[in-house]
């Protein structure tokens, strides 16, 4: 037994020596690849990209579980970014809330986290260069689309080029984590109205008292032997919390989709999808006439959604999701046929479906 543990663990550091060694060996082909871009000057170099390089990756696992083959490999790559050019990433909410933890996850830790007290300051911070990348709400599984969202990509030419989902999760969290010392609860009102039921039946005396952000809660918490933060497990994390109660969510089956945006859509992978707003107008059989381009060229609807325009000529914008890449012919196509016939026709982002 004892033999065949020495050799167990001497395989184990062998393969983490490869593993660094690895890393290594990718760090120097990134300082490489910086020098060679220097001397190229104003002529564009291209390394692959994420999505080809994690999908990749996947396919070569066998041992290994092919499902954390995605975030490990997110972080070794945000690593390498870092040592080209640094992102930065704009998101909306405070720190450790659900679209920093998006973030997080989508990014890796590498890049600097710079949060936004509104969805239309995640778009501006990337359209004056402030941020590479944001990240914003886009539907929630129980309010449907965000309406601030959908305004604000039809008012900028911020454009969609990545999603992610995130399951709501929310834990409750203390300097001691000790359930007994807890007489209030701090969160932000959404976090309290999503979790209520949890809360009321697990803490019965505790009073509740709503924050404006999962920051502030934490910042209560650490302030007050008898306060507990309601908030998430980055926000654990950040403030250096310990875990009183877990999966306090009313409802475990609750999903936020959020964007990604930049100033550039993502080539195509086979495997995407495309986001359009239009104003067909207000004549009788105007949706029917703007969907028929679509129609005719099979391209798949997954979702259409509507939303009273403001301060324009017409009543409503469509916002209509589907498979395919802009750059796909029966959708470019179908898209400059559809702006002959719409009052106003709009991409909004093309990119890779999430896996």
């Amino acid at each position: 037994m004892d033999d065949r543990l020495r050799r167990i663990t001497a395989a184990l550091e062998e393969a983490d020596r490869q593993i660094v060694g690895a890393l290594n060996a990718r760090a120097r082909a990134i300082h490489e690849y910086n020098a060679l871009r220097d001397a190229a000057g104003d002529e564009p170099l291209r390394l692959p990209k994420k999505a080809n390089i994690i999908e990749g990756a996947r396919a070569l696992a066998e041992e290994f579980p092919a499902d954390s083959i995605e975030p490990v490999f997110r972080e070794v790559l945000s690593a390498c970014t870092e040592l080209t050019t640094p992102d930065v990433v704009a998101y909306f909410g405070g720190p450790g809330d659900l679209a920093h933890a998006a973030a997080r996850d989508y990014f890796g830790h590498a890049p600097s986290f710079r949060p936004s007290e509104s969805v239309s300051g995640v778009l501006e911070a990337v359209l004056h260069g402030h941020a590479t990348f944001g990240v914003i709400p886009l539907e929630t599984t129980t309010d449907g689309a965000v309406t601030a969202t959908l305004k604000g990509l039809v008012a900028t030419d911020a454009k969609l080029c990545a999603e992610r989902i995130a399951p709501l999760r929310y834990q409750l969290l203390s300097q001691s984590g000790a359930a007994s010392e807890v007489i209030k609860i701090y969160g932000t009102a959404p976090a309290i109205a999503a979790c209520e039921r949890q809360l009321r039946s697990r803490y019965p005396d505790a009073i509740l008292v709503d924050v404006q952000s999962g920051q502030a809660a934490a910042h209560f918490a650490l302030g007050d032997d008898q306060a507990a933060a309601l908030g998430s497990a980055l926000l654990k994390e950040l403030y250096d919390l310990k875990l009183i109660d877990d999966r306090l969510e009313d409802d475990s089956d609750v999903v936020t989709r959020f964007g990604v945006v930049g100033n550039r859509l993502p080539s195509r992978t086979g495997q995407d999808r495309t986001v359009l707003a239009m104003a067909p107008g207000d004549q009788p059989g105007a949706l029917h006439r703007a969907l028929q381009p679509l129609a005719d060229r099979e391209i798949n609807l997954t979702r259409v959604e509507s939303r009273p325009s403001t301060g324009t000529e017409w009543r409503h914008v469509f916002f209509l999701e589907m498979d395919g890449h802009i750059t796909d012919r029966a959708i470019l196509t179908a898209v400059e046929e559809l702006r002959r016939i719409a009052r106003y026709a709009k991409v909004l982002g093309s990119y890779p479906r999430p896996s």
